[in-house]
Order: C-alpha cells, then sequence, then structure tokens
C-alpha cells in the first residue's frame, strides 16, 4: 500500500463517475504509524495521485501549513485542489491523529457551491443566483493555475527566509503558503511586519525579497 495505510474510509459519491460531484466525500488514512514532521515536496506526490484519482484534470492550487519549524518540517500542511470536470474542490490535510501517535491524512472533495450552505440553498431558489455562482466558478477557473509539480522545498525556503530575517522563527514555528499570484508568479509566501516571497519553481536565492 506504499506510504499510505488505511484508517478508516467513508465516500457519498463514485469517484469516477465523470460528471459534477452532487455530495460531499471524505476519507481518512493513516500516513505514518509514528508521528512524525514532514516537508511539502514528501506529501505532495502524494496528494496528486490520490486526487488524479477522481480526475486527470485535478490542479493542486494551494498549499499551507501553520507550522513549518526552522528545518522546514511540518507535523501538518494542506493541499487545496480544484477539480473543473467535476465542479468541485477538495482538500488534502495532513496533521496528528486524535491520540498524537500517528499521522493522518484527511481527505475532503465537495461540490461548488457544497450542499447545505448558504449560497447552495440559494442558488437551489433562485435561477438568478444560480447563473451568478456558475459566472463566479468560470471566473475562478480562469483565475487560479495550478502550481508546478516539482517545486522548491521548504526547508530551502525556511532557510532563505530566516537568512533574510533571522528572527523569523523566534516565537516558533510561522506560516507559510505557495500560491499563484495574479501575474501568473507561483510562489512561497511569508508574512510578517511584511510580505516576503520566494519563487516557487526556480533555485532559492540567498535573500527573500519583500513585496
Amino acid at each position: 500500500m506504499g506510504l499510505f495505510r488505511k484508517h478508516r474510509s467513508e465516500s457519498k459519491v463514485d469517484p469516477s463517475a465523470p460528471t459534477a460531484l452532487t455530495e460531499v466525500a471524505t476519507s481518512s488514512d493513516m500516513v505514518a504509524q509514528q508521528r512524525r514532521p514532514f516537508t511539502a515536496a514528501e506529501l505532495a506526490p502524494l496528494v496528486a495521485r490520490s486526487a488524479r484519482s477522481w480526475g486527470n484534470d485535478a490542479r493542486i492550487y494551494l498549499i499551507v501549513s501553520d507550522a513549518v519549524r526552522p528545518d522546514g518540517f511540518a507535523d501538518e500542511w494542506a493541499f487545496h485542489v480544484l477539480f473543473p470536470a467535476l465542479r468541485s474542490e477538495g482538500t488534502w490535510r495532513f496533521g496528528p491523529s486524535e491520540d498524537g501517535a500517528s499521522t493522518v491524512l484527511s481527505t475532503k472533495v465537495a461540490p461548488v457551491p457544497e450542499p447545505g450552505t448558504t449560497e447552495f440553498l440559494m442558488a437551489q431558489i433562485s435561477t438568478q443566483l444560480m447563473i451568478d455562482v456558475n459566472e463566479a466558478w468560470d471566473l475562478r477557473l480562469q483565475l487560479i493555475s495550478a502550481l508546478p509539480d516539482e517545486f522548491v522545498d521548504s526547508p530551502s525556503v525556511a532557510a532563505a527566509i530566516e537568512r533574510a530575517e533571522p528572527m523569523a522563527f523566534a516565537f516558533g514555528p510561522i506560516r507559510l503558503k505557495a500560491r499563484t499570484l495574479p501575474t501568473g508568479d507561483a510562489v512561497w509566501e511569508w508574512a510578517s511586519n511584511g510580505v516576503f516571497h520566494v519563487p516557487f519553481a526556480s533555485p532559492v536565492d540567498a535573500e527573500v525579497p519583500a513585496t
């Protein structure tokens, strides 16, 4: 089974269905029997394989951790994925198990808008609102680009941040995220007194440029 070990699984839809999802699907899998931190690049291939089992058009567009240490490892990571053909969004979230002994992956794939939300309920009773929802989804697909499959890993990014801001980790782990800017540039982003960007898919410079 590779790195994944089945822990618990619950799915309300058929992942092979070619049409848009109509319900939320969730699952939970054990990643490591003994809890340990990971880098972003260690987990990204697992997410990509899992996401593409839902649809070959899967786009990993955002990677986030609120607990990146100075060595670039973190106990928690979240990968956000768009599925254009399924008209859905998914989150692959890695973190400690409830007892803290192991690392688990919790996956959620939900239609947009998600059933049960106010947006969904309003769209069901208003043709105009449904049109607005559809237009918003189309615009979202136009604006959000997939992050490159190969990228500068979080340890190199953490080291670059610490070179630029020696006190960056003075109060503990930091929040680090990868996203695509409106300019089309994929970056790692860290916010402190300002916002610092590191190129996502190119070698890390000695200095982190501030924007």
